[in-house]
């Protein structure tokens, strides 16, 4: 299981190893995030036969992730302009180091290059908030939740990044199955306008639907669920919101369905945000790690 963390920008994890190519949509990663398959729960119970989905056959895996490229010395992450340009070359090498060894699975390898990164940057908002997407991935939710309110308060000044690190806090609590504290977060983001990016206003909604499903508050749920846009050409929120849905009522083929359509229209490192959410609740299984 992995949660769907954000970085700096609008960067999430699966930006690590190409740092080169900044864009600002958490939801359209540059890189398809590792995961060879997924598994379809039986709903919620144990008794029936999962249904698997296999992903496609070229689909990256963790052992098999690509060196990081070099990223040219312009590329600047905000907070980080102190640096000369030679120290913003090696700390953009050294961080796409660390996007290596988190696809590999090399958890100790990343927190020491951070520790390297931060001799040069010194206290740092996007070391903290990377240092908490490792633990995070180690599934050491407090050290990932102590590192990400070290991130929100280097963040505190910074245009546009104070977002990132407070919706990976909202994010540890929906990973922990607290849905009240992981609801009330998104709709702080939300109420706030913490950010004008689409793609997050809708990821926080799909998530703020789940929660509100987990709770049996299914008026709630349903009427959050109407609002996603089946023609929308840039989320796949409509598809994964009426498979979730499924998921709840335990129809797990039609659940499918939905989701092979949305495979169908989206491209996989879009789907994968959204399969994230199903996975940490435990709809979906990635197998293979």
């Amino acid at each position: 299981m992995k949660a769907s963390l954000l970085l700096s920008a609008g960067l999430t994890l699966s930006f690590l190893p190409n740092l080169g190519a900044q864009v600002t949509d958490p939801a359209k990663p540059a890189a398809p995030a590792a995961g060879a398959r997924l598994q379809l729960d039986a709903g919620g119970t144990e008794e029936e036969a999962p249904l698997k989905l296999d992903a496609p056959s070229d689909a990256p895996t963790p052992a098999a992730a690509p060196a990081a490229p070099q990223p040219p010395p312009n590329i600047q992450i905000p907070g980080l302009e102190k640096l000369s340009a030679a120290q913003r070359t090696a700390v953009m090498k050294d961080l796409g180091d660390v996007g290596t060894y988190i696809r590999g699975v090399r958890w100790q390898e990343a927190l020491e290059k951070l520790t390297d990164v931060a001799k040069v940057t010194g206290p740092s908002h996007y070391v903290e908030n990377l240092r908490g997407a490792v633990f995070t991935r180690m599934r050491d939710f407090k050290s990932a939740r102590e590192h990400f309110t070290k991130a929100a308060e280097l963040s505190k000044g910074i245009a546009g990044e104070l977002f990132h690190p407070r919706f990976n806090l909202a994010e540890i609590s929906f990973v922990e199955k607290d849905w009240d504290a992981a609801r009330a977060g998104f709709q702080a983001l939300i109420k706030e306008k913490a950010t004008a990016d689409k793609g997050s206003l809708t990821l926080m909604k799909f998530k703020i639907m789940i929660c509100d499903f987990q709770q049996k508050k299914t008026d709630e749920a349903e009427a959050i669920l109407k609002t996603f846009d089946q023609y929308d050409d840039a989320t796949p929120a409509f598809y994964f919101a009426q498979a979730a849905q499924c998921f709840v009522n335990e129809k797990k083929e039609e659940a499918a369905e939905w989701l092979d359509s949305a495979k169908k229209i989206y491209p996989a490192e879009l789907n994968e945000v959204y399969n994230d959410s199903l996975v940490e609740v435990g709809w979906l299984e990635t197998l293979g790690q």
